[in-house]
């Protein structure tokens, strides 16, 4: 913030500053259109310094009531700012399975809600089977994978605590979206493929599908088991994709995850463990940016140099020009 308000504190002195040269004597025809000019150089940048961070959400829908929720949640999500240092607005898209594929280089983030049939939810892979190889390609530098199933809870509570709780369900997605889409390229959120341990008519299991992007890195290291207790290891508890989450508000939710990794991944560590089964995570980060901001980096706050010297030119040739009148 402190960039912030020093531009504006900057621009705001360059306006006073000519503000009182013009009252030195009433602007003539030539003066009234430097000064016109010189507003419409500077508000851009005022607005440029005022503008907060947004992501492209592209989410994975499945039924008008489902995809209804993710909307309500995309509309709250700016209000979500535990630790007080900025929060992103979403601009929200909901991808239809049957529809047409979206051009995926166009997004910050996809979002893959629970594979489940049931509840409310109905979904189905195939939109995510057959685009493999455009979704593979564009992948970006962060991945969050969970067993646990935040988005059912978040509209059907959890445990004793509704699903809006901001240390439950509506802070853990919307943490997760807004890591995984500030990196570079299309970050990847995907949440548990299935309720039941099991096979069951319930699960839409789509991972380790051969047709599914995540298989190759997946394969081995998933298991499928219920777990209550979540604990978010030491080591991560201060990550900017765990803020305002507690090892409380994370647990009891009714089974809190529907399934796990294995701790030794390649390329992946964990942020939430797995507590009452050791050596497993319920849910896991690209390792390299773990500790990776929440915030999708801003447009510059500071002018270019060419602009700014081509401003300090306007401004001088004005001020020369008043003091000849």
């Amino acid at each position: 913030m402190k960039d912030i308000t020093e531009d504006k504190r900057s621009i705001a002195r360059r306006i006073g500053w000519f503000s009182c040269m013009s009252k030195r004597q009433p602007l003539a025809p030539v003066g009234q259109w430097v000064a016109l000019l010189l507003a419409v150089a500077i508000g851009p940048l005022v607005a440029e310094v005022a503008a907060a961070a947004s992501l492209n959400v592209l989410w994975y829908g499945q039924n008008p009531i489902y995809d209804g929720k993710m909307s309500e949640l995309a509309a709250k999500a700016a209000t979500y700012d535990p630790w007080g240092d900025g929060s992103s607005t979403w601009n929200l898209t909901i991808w239809n399975p049957q529809g047409p594929a979206p051009n995926f280089a166009d997004y910050d983030v996809l979002a893959i809600g629970t594979g489940g049939n049931a509840w409310n939810f109905s979904f189905d892979p195939t939109g995510i089977f057959s685009n493999k190889e455009a979704i593979s390609a564009a992948r970006g530098s962060r991945t969050f994978l969970s067993g646990q199933d935040a988005d059912a809870h978040y509209f059907l509570g959890a445990g004793t605590r509704p699903g809006t709780s901001a240390d439950g369900p509506f802070g853990f997605l919307v943490n997760a979206v807004n890591w995984a889409g500030s990196g570079t390229g299309m970050g990847i959120v995907a949440l548990t493929d299935g309720w039941f341990p099991t096979a069951h008519p319930y699960n839409r299991r789509w991972w380790l599908d051969d047709r599914s992007f995540l298989k190759e890195e997946l394969d081995g290291y998933v298991s499928y088991f219920l777990e209550d207790s979540v604990v978010i290891p030491p080591t991560t508890s201060q990550f900017p994709v765990n803020e305002g989450l507690t090892t409380a508000g994370l647990s009891n939710w009714n089974n809190s995850a529907h399934a796990a990794f294995n701790k030794n991944i390649p390329g992946y560590i964990s942020i939430n463990d797995a507590g009452t089964h050791p050596g497993y995570a319920v849910t896991i980060v690209t390792a390299s940016e773990a500790n990776g901001s929440t915030q999708k980096p801003r447009k510059k706050s500071v002018p270019e140099p060419s602009l700014t010297f081509g401003l300090l030119g306007v401004f001088t040739v004005a001020a020369g020009w008043l003091r000849r009148k």
